[in-house]
C-alpha cells in the first residue's frame, strides 16, 4: 500500500499538487508525502499550478470567514432590533439628550446661546433632528446646517448630499467654512468625511435654555435605579 500511495503521491506532485493536498487525498500524513516526494524537481508550471491553488485556498477561505461573520451579524442585528425597538417617546427624548450632552455645544455667553451639535454620521444627527422636531417642538424649516468643508470638496455635492441625508431644503444651509486641504501632507484627511462635516443649529435661547435644563437635571440626579422595570 505505501508503494502504491509513494507513487499516486509523485505523481500528483509533478502535476502541482501541493504536500496538504496529496496528503488529504491519500490519507496519509503531510511528512510522509514530504519525504517521498522531496527529490522532485517541479516544473515552471507545476510551481504556477501550486501557488494558483494556493491562493485560490485562501480565497475561498477569506470568503467563507467573511460570509460567517455576515451571518453572525445579520443574526445579532435581528436580536438587537428585538430587543430595543419600538422605540418610544421617552427613548428619543433621553438619546437626543445624551447626544447633546456629548457633541453639543455649550456656550456661556447669554448672547451666544443657541443649540449646536456637530458630527459627520448622518445618523446620529438624524436622531437628534427627530429629538429636535418631536421633543422640543422644532419646526423642521427652522432648523440650519452649516457645513465644514475642505477645498477639495465639492460644496454642490456636500450640499446635496446632506439634504437628501437630513431630509432639508438647500435654503436651510448657511454659508460654509473652507479649511484648507494641506495637498502635500503625506496622510492628509485620512479619516475625514468625504463630504465634511455638518453642524446642525437652531437659534432659540428659550429651547436651548430648556435643554440644558433637562441635562442639568439628569446630571444632580444621583439616585438613579437601572433595575428592569417588572422587577
Amino acid at each position: 500500500m505505501k508503494t502504491e500511495d509513494r507513487i499516486k503521491a509523485r505523481m500528483l506532485r509533478e502535476k502541482g499538487f501541493s504536500l496538504k493536498q496529496i496528503a488529504a487525498s491519500l490519507f496519509v500524513s503531510k511528512g510522509s508525502v514530504s519525504a517521498w516526494v522531496r527529490d522532485i524537481e517541479l516544473s515552471q508550471d507545476a510551481l504556477v499550478s501550486i501557488n494558483n491553488r494556493l491562493q485560490l485556498g485562501r480565497e475561498n477561505s477569506r470568503r467563507s470567514r467573511l460570509s460567517n461573520i455576515a451571518h453572525k451579524n445579520f443574526e445579532l442585528n435581528v436580536k438587537c432590533k428585538e430587543e430595543i425597538l419600538p422605540f418610544s417617546y421617552r427613548d428619543l427624548w433621553i438619546a437626543g439628550l445624551m447626544l447633546y450632552a456629548g457633541e453639543g455645544s455649550k456656550p456661556s455667553g447669554v448672547s451666544s446661546q443657541h443649540i449646536e451639535i456637530t458630527n459627520s454620521d448622518p445618523d446620529i444627527l438624524r436622531v437628534f433632528i427627530n429629538f429636535l422636531t418631536s421633543i422640543c417642538s422644532v419646526p423642521r424649516g427652522k432648523i440650519k446646517v452649516r457645513l465644514m468643508l475642505y477645498q477639495d470638496i465639492s460644496q454642490e455635492e456636500a450640499q446635496k448630499y446632506w439634504a437628501n441625508e437630513l431630509n432639508i431644503t438647500r435654503n436651510q444651509f448657511q454659508k460654509s467654512f473652507i479649511k484648507n486641504s494641506y495637498k502635500d501632507s503625506p496622510n492628509r484627511h485620512a479619516r475625514r468625511s468625504k463630504f465634511g462635516t455638518a453642524h446642525i443649529n437652531v437659534y432659540d435661547v428659550k429651547i436651548y435654555r430648556r435643554l440644558m435644563g433637562w441635562l442639568k437635571a439628569i446630571y444632580e440626579y444621583t439616585n438613579l435605579d437601572f433595575k428592569k422595570s417588572g422587577e
